[in-house]
């Protein structure tokens, strides 16, 4: 038999538009990328093609590790592929040489938080649970705090860290108020010990370098691949990376920008623009997703097209009862929210089917609040969690910069107590009274191995795909406290990222859906999904609604 000839790489229109405007153009420009649509291949193609001058040194930027290997091994072996984490430990390393024997200390800022907490001890006479929680607290403000380059010596700045990212802060209000303080002096000692004790911590790669103005390595062209998920410090960086008249070029998808809560500058588009003053590309044709599914992500994203040759697709509905009777391995099961998946993850397991929710985070810190609340055993569980529902509720609350802000951290942080609420009853019905039987249980509940059938959260599952995913409680989105055109435009990404996961069938299980009036501040609200493929109107068993293509059917 012949062997096969490789595929011939053909532009699309657009793709062809940003290789003129990398071999022949001016100036910055940013890329924006529909999902699916080769975004890294466009990048790939733009050095392999050659299309950049011979004595032109270039450097292809990525979000994670990961991302910079899959680059790296695609990639001529002349090109350059880093993470934006490696950039700022050379600008570091070169600095400060001395670094170059020492490797970045993983706890750093671990042992600086119990160095300092150990002396507040003196100075406050609170339980022992509440020193954990500050411990924990203080680790996601300092993280957050850096990767904002928030201004520390404004103490309301930092509450509004903790609200802003739903973080749990200790019982004592006194001992709350303090770790906000301490955030600024940790911040000083982070540079103490570089400097005295050439310790360094992965947060330094990029911080030090931001807020000490160091020099970083330039190069002629810089190629910057999910640029939507960078923070405000790792913008600084990559913007110091070019050569003065070099060219940068940000390739991004801002209906995927759903990355806020991890610190993602959620405004880099036009932060970018403004600084850069780059011109806006657009590539829409998207290779992964059916032209059903398409149909229905254009009234989140009318830009989006699908390929040509590209397959109908089907959309499905059907009732929640049915899901364990249609999951099959290699099926991703995707929610607004965790409370949901846990509930429905738990049925399959009685069911014996192998499935996992991802997110060995979210288990983390259920196991931290479950060692907080119920350290004496699990009797009385409910009205223990119960109060810490309501003190969590009046925190968040009283700190909140708006009324729409506490209502968005409110509901995120009821999830993830309802998630709790649903796994502490399960594990107490089945015979469990301590604290670490629940914590083991929670342990292998929430993972990020692989398993045959994953549950996640469209947060999470944003980057992945499969050939067929379900969409379960669609009536959560958008959700009740997106009142704000940004709000509403941060839902209508998650939707984005929902309808565009699946390569073949896109189900959900059916659920009865009122229909939401459009809020007048949020334009991008007023076609959602709710007014196609969820309608009240239909019903199990028969045909979809008009709206959706021919020959579709339809799930919930």
């Amino acid at each position: 038999m012949p062997a096969m000839k490789p595929s011939v790489f053909r532009p699309s229109r657009y793709q062809q538009a940003i290789f003129d405007f990398v071999r022949s153009g001016s100036g910055d420009g940013v890329v924006r990328a529909a999902a699916g649509a080769g975004k890294t291949t466009t990048l790939v193609e733009i050095a392999r093609l050659r299309l950049l001058p011979g004595d032109l040194d270039a450097c292809f930027l990525a979000f994670n590790r990961h991302t910079a290997g899959e680059l790296r091994a695609r990639l001529p072996g002349h090109v350059r592929a880093d993470t934006v984490h490696a950039l700022g430990r050379r600008s570091l390393l070169a600095r400060f040489p001395i670094l170059k024997s020492r490797e970045p200390e993983g706890r750093k800022s671990r042992h600086l938080i119990r160095e300092r907490l150990k002396q507040m001890r003196g100075e406050f006479v609170v339980a022992e649970h509440n020193w954990r929680v500050a411990e924990r607290y203080l680790q996601d403000l300092l993280r957050f705090a850096m990767a904002n380059l928030t201004d520390t010596k404004l103490e309301e700045e930092v509450a509004a860290l903790a609200v802003q990212y739903n973080l749990a802060p200790p019982e004592d209000h006194g001992l709350e108020v303090q770790c906000h303080r301490e955030v600024q002096h940790m911040l000083r000692r982070r540079l103490e010990l570089l400097k005295a004790h050439q310790i360094y911590g992965f947060e330094d790669m990029l911080y030090l370098p931001a807020v000490l103005k160091l020099p970083v390595q330039q190069y002629g062209f810089v190629f910057v691949d999910e640029a939507q998920d960078l923070s405000a410090v790792q913008l600084e960086v990559v913007l110091r990376a070019v050569k003065p008249g070099g060219r940068r070029l940000f390739v991004r998808d801002e209906r995927q920008a759903t990355y806020g809560f991890t610190g993602a500058d959620t405004d880099s588009l036009s932060r970018i623009v403004e600084r850069t003053g780059a011109s806006v590309l657009p590539l829409s044709i998207t290779y992964r997703c059916p032209k059903s599914h398409v149909a229905l992500a254009k009234h989140l994203a009318p830009e989006i097209e699908a390929a040509p040759g590209a397959p109908e697709g089907q959309v499905f509905v059907i009732k929640e009862a049915w899901l364990s009777r249609w999951v099959k391995a290699g099926d991703l099961v995707i929610c607004r929210y965790t409370a949901p998946l846990v509930r429905q993850c738990l049925t399959l397991i009685r069911c014996n089917i192998p499935v996992v929710v991802r997110g060995m985070d979210i288990g983390t810190q259920l196991q931290e609040i479950s060692r907080h609340l119920f350290a004496r055993g699990l009797e009385g569980w409910e009205v223990a969690l119960e109060a810490y529902r309501i003190t969590e509720e009046a925190r968040i609350r009283r700190y909140a910069a708006t009324e729409n802000d506490a209502d968005r951290q409110v509901a995120l942080r009821m999830d993830l107590l309802t998630s709790l609420k649903v796994l502490t009853r399960d594990v107490y019905e089945h015979g469990g009274r301590y604290v670490e039987e629940l914590c083991t249980f929670l342990a292998g509940f929430f993972s990020d191995e692989e398993s045959p059938i994953v549950f996640s959260t469209i947060h999470k599952a944003k980057g992945q795909e499969a050939d067929r995913v379900f969409l379960l409680y669609p009536k959560t989105m958008p959700a009740v406290y997106a009142r704000t055109a940004t709000a509403a435009q941060g839902e209508a990404c998650v939707q984005f990222v929902a309808l565009t996961r699946a390569r073949r069938a896109w189900p959900g299980p059916k659920q009865t859906v009122r229909r939401r009036k459009t809020s007048r501040c949020c334009p991008s609200c007023a076609f959602t999904i709710y007014d196609t493929p969820w309608s009240p109107s239909w019903r199990h068993g028969r045909s979809a609604s008009k709206s959706l293509p021919s020959g579709s059917v339809t799930i919930r």
